[in-house]
């Protein structure tokens, strides 16, 4: 492959590259200015190492290609982590058993795998969720590995271990906020002619909603759910639109939407890569989405699960433009297509209600529980029915319960209860102990998914037996029976018995559900079912059962994965939003009972290993600690009957003051905030800042648009800075050349007070697939971070050249209006510091602004990072170029308009490459503006003749 032509890599990008090689592999020659012209592909520059290395040292034999050898080394490797993590005899397991079928490995075990291939292998590629749905076998994992890697396997790393802080949770209240009506116009666009499906509801309102869209140029088709597998595929189909019907959604309703969904995506996304496409789900509330509203009784609670398969949509098919929209009852048809087709083409928020009074958005307002240890809410010896209670953290809350109160609990689960273990499990803890005892005692071979089943099957029974010792230590009765819940005759008999003797039933704990994870298109309808069944349809007859008791509570365990989303859960997204609607409208039929959806998030036990842990944590995700989630849902259910229904609990923040540095996760930037056409014409100091004769975007600008972009899409916040910030290709002009760039967001997620949102910025036309040069992760917030003392003066020997030779003498290539140093202070090994003056007005460097005023200070961060080449030029020689910048934080709104002193000091030199941090000062009183910690540049002397070529080529 060539380097330019196939894989896009510039000049810039190509020294980086190789510096990061020349460090990987020391004993190769350098590839020095004069190589880069010949040196143009993948096997010119392998053919170039590999001789040097021979002809330097003929004594050691050439470094084997990876080839064999290396996929040998990954394959023990991956196959010594399935036997640590699984308990599988090593000499079990196969490269070609897959990980379900055969090993019977759930995803979150594959996340725990992968985590620890990851630390054993810590330069292999990471494994992200869209590569899941293909790797399927151990051998595929492998050949992934192995054909992207020559890591080699290393001794595992102690990494630092992810916790929540005991005794705190979040606790959060889903609002209805009034949208406010002076917003931007229609800003989503699909190409004139292209086709848009639109499920027919039963009602007038498909018609008036495919003229609306017809009138906006598009050709509407409606469709049955019944038979859409039968209507012809093709690339004009730009949207979907999924109507609930105006008579009443069923179960076979949502099925038949998600498959829907499942047949059209992949076309949507190719149509949407290129000009645009949409997915647009209309549920039949009351506007609300199910909150405030005097007429819950009667609504169509079941479509509400559209916008869980909205939301998820929007999460694995982030070039998708997708809106949930929620219809108020009895509106007249016009305005409400009126109002649906134009919300279609607005890009936020995601999930809009729509009545006749106008529109309404959803917010999470923190709402700490004050009213706690309150009288629970049901007494000794009275019955509650608890689904799934006698696993996981259902069962926590079920013990909770019972030392509370001393009630009588009806435990329902799947698994069978035997008398008791076998002797030989009497010593096995572990779950390698516990499958090495399996394969010991079985009867005849077993393979692996059999040891697998039996393994589950014993955990569970321990479990139960485990959760009834705690609920009769706890003063509570325990009774178990294994039930299908979605059998409503077989509960009715089972709940009929137990009445006779204890009582009517007084509450309700539906905490009963099952994972399924794939990906939508990975999905079968069997997985869709088992997940949504148990949830929906085992809450229907639970509730069939009871519904002439007098409950005191009714609590269901929801999740927030039905709030937010999830990759891989859209069944769970659906059944989970469909829980939340019903419990509205179990709160309006019963007002004297306490009824609360409770959205969780993930708790520190059960499903969530140490490494899943890691995940969450990665995406700013706290975990619920067991005790203090379980105590606190026993003071939600006893708080009156009136108090919120849909809560959304997360593991509490913490105490420390400093924010957690967290990875988004993949498929994240999913809103763009907006786009401009640059050119050197429009934008006039892309003209002094030239390398090699074009235009180059200086780091500092791109800085400032991300930061302006996460701010567009989450107004109200103030600039905090950002983390991981990564050129991964420059943005470069020739001089009368125009480029159509565009800044992408993805959801901001709040950790420890900020909310960090991940930003890319990316370049390309309508006919080919982005081109991405940047990307971060933005940190807002409602103020401004403590100011932190600033650091000490370095002690530096006095800079050899006055800032004018500084510019003229072919070291710095930055013309008049990047020319921010004002004087220079001093030198040495360990630093440089100079002061800087502040940038103009934007107008003075752009024809259009964004802004009237800078974010932060684009010609004082550039002014730091040209003190870094003057730095790589006086001990190297060479030249730099910015690459990566970790974290950078501002402690002042504004910067001083009489200008800063920058303090750079290195951290970390070698002849290719430099880290350093960046302290930027207000000489006037001494305080920290801002702060730039581990800057990375690379080194390398050819960019000196790259920065001679100052002048645009092809200007007078």
């Amino acid at each position: 492959m060539a380097l330019d032509s196939d894989l896009g890599i510039d000049s810039i990008k190509r020294v980086e590259i190789l510096s990061a090689l020349q460090e990987k592999l020391p004993d190769v020659p350098a590839v020095r200015p004069e190589d880069l012209g010949v040196l143009q592909t993948l096997g010119q520059i392998i053919d170039h190492l590999s001789q040097g290395t021979r002809q330097r040292i003929p004594t050691v034999p050439p470094t084997p290609q990876l080839g064999q050898l290396g996929r040998d080394k990954v394959a023990t490797t991956l196959l010594e982590v399935i036997a640590e993590k699984t308990g599988y005899p090593v000499e079990m397991l196969e490269l070609d058993m897959a990980l379900d079928s055969d090993l019977g490995i759930d995803s979150i075990k594959r996340v725990e795998i992968l985590s620890a291939l990851q630390e054993r292998l810590p330069g292999a590629p990471a494994i992200k969720p869209e590569h899941l749905g293909t790797l399927q076998t151990v051998r595929q994992i492998v050949d992934f590995l192995a054909s992207s890697s020559t890591s080699q396997p290393t001794t595992a790393v102690a990494q630092p271990t992810i916790t929540s802080v005991p005794g705190t949770i979040t606790r959060q209240l889903l609002k209805v906020t009034p949208l406010a009506q002076k917003r931007p116009t229609i800003d989503f666009q699909v190409s004139a002619g292209a086709e848009v499906w639109i499920s027919d509801d039963g009602s007038a309102l498909t018609d008036a909603v495919c003229d609306e869209l017809t009138a906006k140029g598009l050709i509407p088709k409606k469709i049955s759910l019944n038979d859409f597998e039968q209507i012809e595929l093709t690339e004009r189909l730009a949207g979907l639109v999924l109507l609930a019907p105006l008579k009443g959604t069923d179960d076979d309703f949502i099925k038949r939407a998600f498959q829907c969904v499942r047949h059209c995506v992949a076309t949507l996304d190719k149509r949407a890569r290129n000009q645009g496409a949409f997915l647009t789900t209309v549920s039949r509330l009351n506007g609300n989405f199910g909150i405030m509203a005097n007429d819950q009784s009667k609504m169509d609670c079941l479509s509400g699960g559209l916008s869980g398969l909205c939301k998820t949509v929007a999460l694995e098919w982030p070039s998708l433009h997708c809106k949930a929209l929620d219809l108020g009852m009895g509106m007249e048809i016009l305005p409400t297509a009126k109002a649906v087709a134009n919300e279609i083409f607005m890009r936020t928020p995601l999930e809009v209600g729509i009545t006749s009074r106008g529109l309404n958005a959803l917010e999470l307002e923190q709402n700490p529980l004050e009213d706690a240890a309150l009288k629970p809410p049901v007494a000794e010896g009275e019955l509650v029915i608890v689904s799934g209670g006698a696993r996981g953290v259902t069962a926590e809350a079920a013990v909770a319960l019972a030392e509370r109160s001393q009630a009588t609990l009806l435990l329902l689960g799947r698994s069978p209860l035997p008398d008791r273990e076998p002797e030989w499990l009497a010593n096995a803890a572990t779950e390698a102990q516990i499958k090495q005892a399996i394969v010991q005692h079985a009867d005849q071979a077993l393979k692996p998914k059999e040891v697998e089943n039996t393994y589950q099957r014993l955990c569970a029974q321990r479990e139960i037996r485990s959760i009834l010792e705690r609920i009769l230590r706890s003063g509570g009765q325990a009774i178990y029976h294994a039930v299908d819940l979605r059998d409503q005759q077989a509960l009715t008999t089972l709940v009929d018995e137990l009445r006779q003797q204890y009582g009517p039933v007084k509450g309700i704990i539906h905490g009963a559900g099952v994972l399924a994870d794939k990906l939508l298109v990975e999905k079968t309808n069997e997985q869709f079912d088992q997940v949504y069944s148990t949830k929906v349809e085992g809450l229907k007859s639970l509730l069939g059962v009871v519904e002439k008791d007098l409950l005191s509570f009714i609590a269901l365990f929801s999740s927030s994965t039905g709030r937010f989303g999830r990759i891989g859960q859209v069944d769970y997204a659906i059944a989970n939003e469909i829980l939340n609607k019903i419990a509205h409208q179990q709160a309006a039929l019963r007002p004297e009972c306490r009824v609360v959806s409770f959205n969780w998030g993930p708790w520190d036990g059960g499903m969530v290993t140490p490494a899943l842990k890691t995940v969450f944590a990665r995406e700013g995700i706290e975990v619920i600690d067991l005790h203090t989630g379980a105590e606190y849902f026993v003071d939600e259910i006893s708080t009156p009957p009136s108090g919120p229904v849909e809560v959304v609990i997360m593991g509490g923040e913490s105490c420390d003051n400093a924010v957690k540095e967290i990875t988004p996760p993949q498929n994240i930037y999913v809103s763009k905030a907006f786009d401009l056409d640059l050119s050197v014409e429009q934008y006039p100091f892309l003209g002094s800042h030239v390398i090699d004769g074009k235009a180059v975007l200086p780091m500092a600008v791109v800085i400032e648009w991300l930061a302006h972009g996460a701010m567009h899409n989450n107004p109200g916040l103030k600039f905090q800075g950002f983390n991981d910030l990564r050129i991964l290709k420059g943005v470069i002009l020739e001089a009368t050349e125009s480029l159509e760039l565009q800044v992408m967001t993805g959801k901001a997620i709040k950790s420890n007070g900020v909310h960090i949102i991940p930003v890319e910025l990316s370049s390309g036309q309508a006919s080919a697939s982005p081109l991405v040069h940047a990307r971060g992760r933005i940190v807002l917030a409602s103020k401004l971070p403590e100011p932190k003392q600033p650091p000490k003066v370095l002690d530096l020997p006095e800079y050899p050249l006055a800032k004018e030779e500084a510019y003229k003498s072919n070291r710095l290539f930055h013309g008049e209006m990047l020319q921010g140093i004002r004087e220079m202070i001093g030198c040495s090994a360990e630093g440089i510091s100079a002061l800087a003056q502040a940038a103009p007005q934007p107008g003075r460097w752009i024809q259009q602004p964004l802004r009237s005023s800078w974010l932060s200070d684009p010609l004082a961060l550039d002014s730091s990072f040209q003190l870094l080449i003057l730095w790589s030029f006086e001990h190297y020689q060479s030249g730099s170029l910015p690459v990566f910048t970790e974290r950078y934080r501002q402690y002042q709104e504004k910067f001083p308009e009489s200008g800063v002193e920058i303090r750079v000091q290195v951290v970390d030199k070698q002849e290719h490459r430099a880290v350093a941090n960046i302290d930027f000062i207000n000489p006037l009183d001494g305080q920290l503006v801002a702060q730039i910690e581990n800057y990375e540049c690379v080194i390398d002397r050819s960019l000196n003749q790259s920065f001679q070529r100052n002048k645009l080529t092809g200007v007078a």
